[in-house]
């Protein structure tokens, strides 16, 4: 039995922390709320589904909790739940197979169907009460579950000769129970002891021949509801069938009966019958959309509830309608990166298919800062079609712009919110070309990426001329890659290398391209220097070694000579650059590095450790040279919603570490963050600030003997590197490449020899 985590507490221990941080070692969850499924009363509240968990309005002082696997229950992918007010109990079905059990604040879970790998289609399509009991249906079946017990009590085969066949609704009428199954409507004495034996159901030929998935009754008649290949009826019958109510306008997906009122939710609106199927209401619009219900329901008031497809719980009066859902992002179950900046956390919901082509994603660009989450505006200037907003970045000289990369689209340029601009072959000069073939036109932007001075660069997949550059002064300038790369190369990955001030980008093979900035372009081989050989780069990241850490479909690889990639000119077929793999122990043996792991996603902390993703084994956590596993997260052993960890985004001021699954987006609030975990106050740097007119060194003083320094800024980007000359170090404002830092706060991370990290200083810069 777990304990669910109550609303009040959440809120207690919410406000305990500044910026809305959760503990350090907590998690928290960032689902999208929009899209919701079932919806049903209980005793002072409205309960709803989505994908990723269920929240509750209290109706009293309309306040919201939420109900997921980080706050107490024991799984994701919400199928459907159900609400008996006679006992208490709320019953949760999950595509899995898998049941929770509510009562107040204990989840009990009945993982039995779950577990057992013989009852082939696991599919769980309603749940009824009956005798004390929940009847859940599933693809293969019914299984009774006693509740007071929470256990399971016995399971109805009702197919043919006791085989499989999915019962999709149950429904008491007199003296019979009716069961709507993949063979039609069938039905039993409801006080039949041996509900279990097959021939006690019998076939109803009175409607038999059109898929019955939904049954109710009313004024001691049934009601069924139809799927067929034409639309979608709801029938009333008792001996014989007496009507037959259709409704062209929309597709139905729920009919409830609500005391004596029958709502019949369609995907464009929800009609109120009486048990006659009378109509007397119907809501098809509310104050800013159209109604996409996929479920509805009539409390005693008389307010309608609907679970609507897009707008969260909408409750409709006649006074007036309002929305409810708990803050989050939009599309946040198909999260493709996760992009830090100051305070915020920038989530993009684009993608492709395995073959490329859209997957028709809209782009909705969600903002989060602390625990409030809000949506760029797209009402006015956005661009007709545009889907799959695949990446963002923010101009660091001009922060109010945002550019985003539109998977067939093109560019976007968005500033304070709104659309200004899109770039691409019609206004770049050329520097942008789309992937063309006969009439389809895509200009498929997999990337962007600035430079601390302003630079705005592009990753074009699909065509030659891969590489585009919007300068600080508004030009552009396109880039090819010769013969490096194929003809038709894919590309959708890329990071600024602020060492050395270089492109690093890749795609779906398993080399990694490098270019200089300015006309320079190397290939890197992913196999040079390894030995596991590997077929796909799947992640890059930069840490504040500066050392590019490799991603790939068996492990983990390091670039640490990656300052050598041009020593042999430029626009060689291989640079002289070695991607390492790190071999660590395991007891007696040893091995390479999460060698049996598809790697997804690689992010760097403020103590320069690694959290890396993974196709199917979760997320670790590892040391900042590799050679430690520090933790290991999974869906078994933590609250992580999926071992499918699709990106990872750090915030690097608070610490927070947002993982991207494909159920949605949580939160773990770590140790690390880039300044004041770590700050000592014997640690410090002068002159600080740095103001206006001073272009000499800065000295960062107590350092142990031969110490380190990793100089970033505001974003974790490593600006320089040095060593101290015994225990101080002096650094001339200047990247690597001579140019002088722009204003703003620099973080000087000092560590001993070892790597060790031991303190962080603050440096403040006034250009």
């Amino acid at each position: 039995m777990k304990k669910l985590l109550s609303l009040v507490v959440a809120i207690i221990a919410l406000c305990l922390f500044s910026n809305a941080q959760v503990a350090i070692g907590g998690w928290r969850d960032c689902l999208d709320y929009s899209t919701l499924y079932h919806v049903s009363l209980l005793d002072g509240q409205v309960m709803a589904s989505a994908r990723g968990g269920l929240f509750a309005v209290n109706v009293g002082d309309n306040s919201l909790s939420r109900l997921n696997k980080t706050t107490g229950l024991n799984d994701v992918g919400i199928a459907t739940f159900a609400h008996d007010a006679q006992s208490g109990w709320t019953v949760i079905g999950y595509n899995n197979g898998n049941i929770d059990l509510l009562q107040g604040d204990d989840v009990y879970n009945v993982s039995d169907v779950k577990r057992n790998d013989n009852l082939g289609n696991k599919s769980l399509y309603n749940i009824r009460f009956f005798k004390g009991n929940a009847l859940v249906c599933y693809g293969f079946g019914v299984v009774v579950l006693n509740l007071q017990r929470q256990e399971v009590k016995e399971t109805w085969f009702l197919g043919e000769n006791g085989g499989y066949t999915p019962v999709y609704d149950l429904c008491l009428l007199g003296d019979s129970i009716y069961a709507a199954t993949g063979e039609g409507l069938k039905r039993a004495l409801s006080a039949e002891q041996h509900l279990d034996i097959s021939n006690r159901w019998v076939v109803d030929s009175r409607y038999d021949s059109t898929r019955i998935t939904m049954l109710e009754s009313t004024g001691g008649r049934l009601l069924l509801g139809v799927s067929n290949s034409d639309n979608d009826t709801v029938a009333l019958f008792s001996q014989h069938l007496q009507s037959v109510r259709g409704w062209n306008r929309g597709v139905i997906r729920s009919v409830r009966v609500c005391g004596n009122r029958v709502v019949v939710s369609r995907d464009n609106g929800v009609s109120i019958y009486d048990t006659a199927l009378n109509r007397i209401d119907s809501v098809g619009n509310f104050s800013w959309g159209t109604v996409n219900a996929r479920d509805a329901v009539v409390d005693k008031s008389g307010t309608l509830w609907i679970a609507t497809d897009w707008a969260g719980l909408l409750k409709h009066t006649q006074s007036g309608d309002a929305t409810y859902q708990p803050a989050g992002p939009l599309s946040g179950d198909n999260v493709t990166r996760l992009i830090p900046f100051n305070y915020r956390m920038m989530l993009c919901p684009g993608g492709h298919t395995f073959t490329y082509d859209n997957a028709f994603l809209p782009p909705n660009l969600s903002t989060a800062t602390g625990l409030d989450w809000s949506l760029y505006d797209r009402s006015e200037g956005w661009i007709d079609g545009a889907t799959d907003l695949i990446d963002v970045a923010v101009n660091p000289v001009d922060t109010h712009e945002v550019v985003v990369a539109l998977w067939g689209a093109g560019v976007a340029s968005v500033r304070d919110g709104r659309v200004v601009g899109l770039y691409d072959e019609t206004n770049t000069g050329g520097a942008m070309q789309p992937y063309v073939v006969d009439d389809y036109r895509s200009l498929r932007s997999g990337a962007v990426a600035f430079t601390d001075d302003g630079d705005l660069w592009v990753l074009n997949s699909h065509q030659p001329q891969a590489l585009a550059v919007r300068r600080a002064d508004g030009s552009w300038q396109g880039f090819g890659l010769g013969n490096l790369a194929p003809a038709v190369p894919f590309f959708d990955k890329m990071l600024w290398d602020s060492v050395n001030r270089w492109l690093w980008f890749c795609g779906n093979g398993n080399d990694i391209y490098v270019h200089d900035g300015v006309s320079r372009v190397v290939k890197v081989n992913g196999n040079r220097g390894s030995k596991l050989s590997t077929e796909a780069v799947n992640a890059i990241a930069q840490d504040q070694s500066g050392y590019i850490w490799v991603g790939t479909n068996k492990g983990i690889k390091v670039i640490y000579d990656g300052y050598k990639a041009f020593d042999n000119g430029g626009g060689s077929t291989d640079a002289p650059v070695n991607c390492t793999n790190i071999t660590i122990t395991n007891g007696q043996f040893y091995e390479y590095l999460m060698a049996y792991e598809s790697i997804t996603a690689i992010a760097v902390d403020g103590a320069n450790r690694k959290w890396v993703g993974t196709a199917s084994g979760g997320v670790y956590l590892i040391s900042a040279n590799g050679q430690e596993q520090l933790q290991h997260f999974t869906a078994a052993n933590s609250p992580l919603f999926s071992d499918k960890i699709g990106c990872i985004g750090i915030q690097p001021r608070t610490g927070e570490v947002y993982i991207g699954t494909d159920y949605g987006v949580q939160v773990y609030r770590s140790t690390a963050t880039y300044a004041e975990a770590y700050t000592l106050d014997h640690v410090y740097a002068f002159p600080n600030p740095v103001r206006p007119g001073y272009e000499g060194v800065v000295a960062i003083k107590g350092f142990s003997r031969n110490g380190l320094a990793h100089i970033t800024d505001a974003a974790g980007h490593v600006v320089w590197s040095g060593t101290a000359e015994g225990g101080q170090v002096v650094w001339n404002q200047r990247t690597p490449s001579g140019r002088l830092v722009a204003s703003g706060v620099y973080y000087v991370f000092v560590s001993d020899a070892a790597g060790g990290n031991r303190a962080v200083a603050k440096v403040v810069i006034v250009r």
